[in-house]
């Protein structure tokens, strides 16, 4: 058998396997291409990590409150507590004053501001039930309101507990005419020798979340934009609250931001008015629980859209310092990691450049898209962790960008290689197969190679050759007759060819006038099936031929006859020749003894055989197949041979069947 003729393709290399030489275009320039966008991928990637622009800052911000909310409220330490003067205390002195039975202890704490000697006994009554030190996050500025004697009465207190009461103080800013900015420190100038001295005294003052930025520490200003400005470095109030408690601080407060609890209120509260009311302190279930406790005491009032803002909603001043103590105690408050600009970007190239390596290690799509994906859920949960657990903020935004740029990257690159080699698996299948069978090839193209390089099939295979054909060609070549002899073969071939297709079939190759065909390869509708549909399309082929014949009479042309031999059973499958030369089709055993029984009908005087498995692989609700008994057939010894039923023999067979006796 003489395969028909297949060149390589211009411009194309050709990939030598086993079994078969598959032809492959060239990629031209296209890795060049990848590798070029892929590197400006990871260099933008790590260049807006470590450099990000105002907008890419307010995204990332975004992105971290976001993950912070998902992340939920954690609960604060019980060891700093709130005491607020808060509307319900308001409420409280205004209920006595509505009665005329006002109090000493609710004298003038209906409104703000309060009385000093108020903030007083409720710090003293605080530090008495066992609390290490009390913040009042309140500037006594000069003198009070309320006169001499209610000065005098703070200072009373506060040398009464000398160093456990820190008081607050505040930076101004102001500028002059010229826009030239100046500071002014304001602090409880009246109580500074009743304290002991301006070590006790803390800011107040918060840098404000600017549009990209964090909530910062309140360290950050006292030791971070205060000497940047060439003042000296000033303690921030929770801080000074901190060291007159006996503790330190467990992170670099002026690096970290503040890592909210939850919204406002997360922490222990114990409202003002509970504290002054003589009787209800003694009493309360709370005073037991104040052993070393870090207080904070100032006015809350409802702050509606004002405040602080973080993730959970604004904050209320007193509430931020809360925060801001807990977290230098604990540890906890929010750090990015890494610190510097240049760690940043080389950590995210560092990701960026990892996923296109891996990416790059395969061709097919799902590949490249599921390893970026992983890499990017590795990230995600990596920042997660990293957040909820450490503290940390990883970079999250510019990382999952340059992902999705390189899934984009590498995806359609991939695309555009399968779709590539679907075309060139549809070219190569198109010479061989029905379209509808190239297409449910091409539905699994790692299958289509597999069908190209060459595996074992059970199929049937079908032999078709004219008899005394060769003959026929010497006289009409002598004659002169030539392009009338092959105008004829073209007809019957075509006709035969479409007969095959009919019913399934795959024209294998012509051998001269020869037809080889196969059912059941490259895909097949099961043995049975095929086996049906070969012995089914051997009878029409024999229909057709009737038909041509007919035709041919009436034009004056010589009758045509022809043999059909079918075998079933395993045979290889795939591309075989070499890469100049090559085609698709199966060898074996069963292709031979195919071929040999299409020689025998010569000699047996019929149209069509087959052998035993063909014949047990028909239909038996009709005529069985009939046996021609053993012949001798070349190269294979004795074969049992049958043809198909004809209607004399089904007749037979009913009329043996009606003259049988009755059980």
């Amino acid at each position: 058998m003489t395969p028909f003729p297949w060149p390589a393709a211009p411009g194309s290399r050709t990939t030598v396997g086993s079994a078969a030489a598959v032809p492959r275009p060239r990629t031209g320039r296209r890795p060049l291409t990848l590798l070029l966008l892929s590197a400006l991928v990871v260099g933008w990637g790590g260049g807006t990590a470590g450099w990000p622009g105002p907008r890419w800052r307010v995204w990332e911000r975004a992105l971290e409150d976001q993950l912070l909310v998902l992340r939920g409220p954690r609960r604060p330490p019980g060891r700093v507590v709130v005491v607020p003067v808060d509307d319900t205390t308001l409420q409280q002195g205004s209920w006595f004053e509505q009665n005329r039975q006002v109090p000493d202890w609710a004298r003038g704490i209906s409104t703000l501001p309060w009385p000093r000697a108020a903030y007083g006994q409720v710090a003293a009554r605080l530090l008495d039930a066992g609390a290490a030190a009390v913040a009042i996050n309140v500037v006594f500025e000069g003198p009070s309101r309320n006169g001499p004697a209610d000065d005098a009465a703070m200072e009373a207190i506060l040398r009464t507990h000398p160093g456990r009461i820190v008081l607050a103080a505040e930076m101004l800013e102001s500028s002059d005419q010229q826009g030239s900015g100046a500071l002014t420190l304001v602090r409880p100038e009246l109580f500074l020798a009743a304290i002991g001295g301006p070590e006790v005294i803390g800011l107040t003052n918060t840098p404000l979340r600017e549009p990209g930025g964090r909530l910062l520490h309140p360290e950050a200003y006292g030791r971070g934009l205060l000497p940047a400005q060439g003042v000296k470095p000033f303690p921030s109030l929770s801080a000074s609250l901190l060291q007159r408690a006996g503790r330190s601080s467990r992170q670099n407060d002026a690096l970290t931001a503040l890592n909210a609890y939850g919204p406002e209120g997360s922490f222990r509260r114990l409202p003002a008015w509970e504290v002054l009311d003589p009787s209800r302190w003694r009493r309360h279930p709370q005073r037991a629980d104040l052993a070393g406790a870090l207080v904070v005491l100032g006015p809350v009032v409802s702050q509606g859209d004002d405040g602080y803002p973080t993730a959970f909603g604004s904050l209320s001043g007193l509430e931020l310092l809360a925060t801001a103590t807990a977290n230098s105690l604990q540890g906890d408050g929010l750090r990015s990691w890494p610190a510097g600009n240049r760690e940043r970007a080389l950590l995210v190239a560092l990701v960026l450049l990892l996923a296109a390596g891996l990416a790059l290690a395969r061709r097919s799509l799902p590949w490249r898209l599921g390893v970026i994906g992983a890499v990017l859920g590795l990230q995600l949960v990596g920042a997660g962790w990293a957040l909820w657990q450490r503290q940390l903020w990883l970079p999250l935004l510019a990382p999952a960008a340059g992902l999705g740029l390189l899934a984009l990257v590498h995806s359609g690159d991939a695309y555009l290689l399968e779709e590539r080699e679907r075309r060139r698996l549809r070219r190569t299948f198109e010479r061989y197969v029905a379209p509808g069978v190239v297409a449910e090839i091409l539905a699994d193209p790692e299958a289509a190679q597999g069908i190209l390089r060459g595996r074992l099939l059970d199929v049937t295979v079908l032999f078709s050759d004219l008899k005394g054909f060769t003959e026929l060609t010497r006289q009409r070549s002598l004659a002169g007759q030539s392009e009338l002899h092959v105008s004829q073969l073209n007809t019957y071939l075509g006709a035969m060819v479409e007969v095959i297709t009919a019913h399934g079939g795959i024209v294998d190759k012509f051998i001269g006038d020869a037809v080889m065909a196969v059912f059941g390869s490259p895909v097949g509708r099961g043995v049975m099936v095929e086996a049906r549909a070969a012995v089914a399309c051997a009878q029409a082929m024999r229909q057709a031929l009737v038909k041509l014949n007919h035709d041919w009479e009436e034009q004056g042309l010589t009758r045509l006859d022809s043999g059909v031999g079918l075998a079933s059973g395993q045979v290889v499958v795939g591309q075989i020749g070499s890469p100049r030369r090559m085609e698709f089709t199966v060898i074996g055993d069963t292709v031979n003894l195919a071929a040999r029984l299409e020689g025998l009908t010569r000699s047996l005087k019929t149209s069509v055989l087959f052998d035993r498995t063909t014949a047990e692989r028909q239909d038996p609700a009709f005529a069985a197949p009939v046996s021609l008994g053993l012949q001798p057939v070349k190269g294979m010894g004795e074969i049992e041979v049958f043809r198909p039923a004809e209607p004399a023999d089904r007749a037979d067979e009913a009329s043996a069947a009606a003259t049988e006796p009755a059980l």
